[in-house]
C-alpha cells in the first residue's frame, strides 16, 4: 500500500468526486489487481502480465473480461507491448506514446483513470485496462471521442442529468477551440454582421487599442496558457481557482492600460471557463493546441479559414483509431443505439 502522504495519493485526492466513492488505485500493482478482483467478482476476469524495459524492467498487467472484450484486440495490444524496445518505462504516458496507432495526433487514444469504479465500468463494456507497477494511473483502450465527455461520477446520476452534462461539456469543447477564432474572423473580415447597437461601443473600445484583434487574442491566450501551465504544477487542489482568478486579474489590468479591448477580454474569459469544464486532461491539451491553429487560420482567411479548420479536424477524427477501433463510434461507422429502458435483466 502507498503512503498516505505520497505524491500519488495526494494527486488522487485532488480529483473531486461529487457523488461517488473516493477510493482510488495505489502505486502497488498487486494491490490494484486485488482491488479490481474484489470489486468485480467474475471467473471471466483475466490478467496478462508483461515486463517492459531492458535496463530497468517494470511490470505491466493487461486486465480484461474474457468473452466480453474482443480477443483480436488483446493480440494487437500484446504485440504492441512485446514489441517495445526501451531501456526503461517511466510511466503510462510514455507507454501510450509508444503504442498508440497515430503517434503524431494530438488527440489521446488511451484514457487514464485512478478510480476503480471507472476502470471496472470500462471492463464491463469490453475494454482493456493497462496497469503499471509504481503508479496509480491506469490506461483504458480502445476508447472513442465521446468517452472523454464522461466524468468519473456520471454513472451516479440519472440519465437526463448525464446527457445534459455531456452535452454541456461538448459545447464547452467547441467554445474552447473555435470561439476566439470566430471572434477574430468576425472582427477582422465580417464586422458588418454585428448589429449596429453593438458595433458602435465595440468600435469605441477598439479605437483605444494599438493592436489588431488577432494580436490581442494571441497575446491574452498565450499569457493565460502560461499561467495555466504554471498553476497546474501546484499540488494544492485550488490550482484551478488560482489560474482562473489570475487570468481575470491579468485581463482587467491589460484592459485598464489599454493593451486589449473589453470584447477581447470577454472572449478570452469565456474560452478559459469553457476549457475548465473538460474532465480529461489529455483532451484539454489537444483543444489548447487546436485553438491557436484555428485563430491563425481565421486571422488569414476569415470564416472560411474557420470552416476549413473545423473540416480538417473532423476528417482527422474520422480516420483516427484507438487500438484499431474507430475513434468516432457510434457515428463512424454509424450504429443505432438501442435503449434498454424498461427491460428486465435476463
Amino acid at each position: 500500500m502507498s503512503d498516505k502522504n505520497s505524491p500519488d495519493t495526494e494527486q488522487k485526492n485532488t480529483k473531486i468526486i461529487l457523488n461517488g466513492s473516493q477510493e482510488g488505485f495505489t502505486v502497488d500493482l498487486q494491490t490494484n489487481l486485488e482491488l479490481i478482483r474484489s470489486k468485480l467478482v467474475s471467473d471471466r476476469l483475466k490478467f496478462k502480465p508483461f515486463m517492459v524495459g531492458a535496463l530497468n524492467p517494470k511490470q505491466v498487467a493487461v486486465v480484461y473480461l474474457e468473452g466480453v472484450a474482443p480477443p483480436q484486440l488483446l493480440k494487437r495490444l500484446s504485440n504492441k507491448i512485446l514489441g517495445l524496445e526501451v531501456e526503461q518505462l517511466i510511466g503510462p504516458g510514455q507507454l501510450e506514446t509508444l503504442i498508440k496507432d497515430f503517434p503524431r495526433s494530438s488527440f489521446p487514444q488511451f484514457q487514464a483513470t485512478v478510480k476503480p469504479e471507472h476502470a471496472i465500468n470500462y471492463l464491463l463494456k469490453g475494454k482493456y485496462l493497462i496497469l503499471f507497477d509504481g503508479t496509480p494511473v491506469t490506461l483504458t483502450a480502445p476508447i472513442t471521442f465521446f468517452d472523454f465527455f464522461q466524468n468519473q461520477d456520471d454513472l451516479n446520476y440519472h440519465w437526463p442529468v448525464r446527457s445534459f452534462l455531456r452535452l454541456l461539456r461538448f459545447l464547452a469543447t467547441v467554445l474552447a477551440v473555435f470561439f476566439p477564432a470566430l471572434y477574430v474572423a468576425i472582427i477582422s473580415f465580417h464586422y458588418y454582421i454585428i448589429p449596429v447597437n453593438f458595433l458602435i461601443p465595440l468600435a469605441e473600445s477598439w479605437a483605444q487599442v494599438p493592436f489588431p484583434p488577432v494580436v490581442e487574442v494571441l497575446f491574452l491566450e498565450t499569457i493565460i496558457e502560461i499561467l495555466r501551465e504554471a498553476t497546474l504544477r501546484l499540488t494544492s487542489p485550488v490550482h484551478t481557482s488560482i489560474g482562473l482568478i489570475g487570468g481575470v486579474l491579468l485581463g482587467v489590468a491589460a484592459l485598464s492600460t489599454g493593451t486589449i479591448s473589453s470584447s477581447t477580454l470577454i472572449v478570452s474569459m469565456v474560452t478559459l471557463i469553457a476549457s475548465l469544464m473538460l474532465p480529461i486532461c489529455d483532451l484539454g491539451t489537444a483543444t489548447r493546441i487546436l485553438k491557436f491553429i484555428a485563430i491563425l487560420f481565421a486571422a488569414v482567411f476569415g470564416v472560411l479559414g474557420l470552416v476549413v479548420t473545423a473540416s480538417l479536424i473532423f476528417a482527422h477524427l474520422v480516420t483516427l483509431e484507438s487500438l484499431g477501433e474507430a475513434y468516432l463510434q457510434t457515428t463512424s461507422p454509424l450504429k443505432l443505439i438501442t435503449s434498454s429502458w424498461g427491460k428486465r435483466p435476463e
